[in-house]
């Protein structure tokens, strides 16, 4: 076998790292995947079925350091205090899952470290060889304006805290 692998690929050990890298990635994208649909299904089980009624799964994919990840996860139908209607995800809320998009926070994370001093070019081509995920300069360039339009949001909100002497205590 190793011969064979020597033989048809010329691994060195460089390519070798790669290799058992992406392997890696691929075995923690499906564990991520289970360790999801485990969670979704204990909350279907255990949630308050006069609050919550179950309205299907749907499908998603969250874009990790590890890689892209497909799960499915149910939704449900509430009401809100007003007596609207409103439809939530309890795996999302449970887990305080926090995206911009489909890009997990990590991985949005590292995408803006490396954009503060390269290129987007630079910076996808960096962030596909050092995760399992791939992404192009254009997904870097929407990743950083969705990163600088909740920076916005922040900064409106301290503004107005602060315009009616409601700062913020540190």
């Amino acid at each position: 076998m190793m011969g064979n692998m020597l033989s048809e690929k010329g691994l060195d050990f460089n390519n070798l790292e790669k290799e058992i890298f992406k392997i890696g990635c691929e075995y923690a994208v499906g564990l991520m995947k289970q360790m999801l649909s485990g969670m979704d299904r204990y909350l279907e089980e255990t949630r308050d079925r006069k609050k919550y009624r179950h309205k299907g799964n749907r499908g998603t994919t969250l874009k990790t350091l590890m890689g892209e990840v497909p799960y499915d996860r149910t939704v449900y139908e509430t009401e809100l205090e007003s007596g609207e209607k409103a439809y939530v995800y309890l795996l999302d809320k449970a887990l305080n899952l926090s995206t911009l998009g489909k890009v997990s926070a990590n991985l949005a994370g590292r995408i803006a470290e490396s954009a503060s001093v390269c290129s987007y070019r630079e910076t996808a081509s960096n962030v596909s060889s050092m995760t399992g995920q791939a992404i192009s300069h254009g997904g870097v360039w929407n990743v950083i304006q969705e990163l600088g339009e909740k920076l916005s949001e922040i900064e409106k909100a301290d503004t107005q805290m602060a315009k009616a002497s409601e700062g913020r205590e540190k």
